[in-house]
């Protein structure tokens, strides 16, 4: 999972997108990271290693007021 945030961090967000995403090289509390449909936090979180058949979905809590 390491691989894939830094991946995504360095080659898809753009901008301030991934002050979003990331604080201080973690995933930014707030957002819900799933392993196929597990919490990754039962999965190792980033020393998953991923899979060629995984479905990684990252969803915010976080709203505005």
């Amino acid at each position: 999972m390491d691989y894939l945030i830094r991946y995504l961090c360095k080659n898809i967000m753009k901008g301030g997108r991934r002050d979003m995403f990331i604080v201080d090289d973690q995933v930014r509390p707030g957002i819900l990271v799933l392993i196929n449909d597990a919490d990754w936090e039962l999965e190792g979180e980033d020393d998953y290693q991923l899979q060629s058949k995984d479905n990684i979905l990252f969803v915010s809590t976080l709203h505005g007021g």
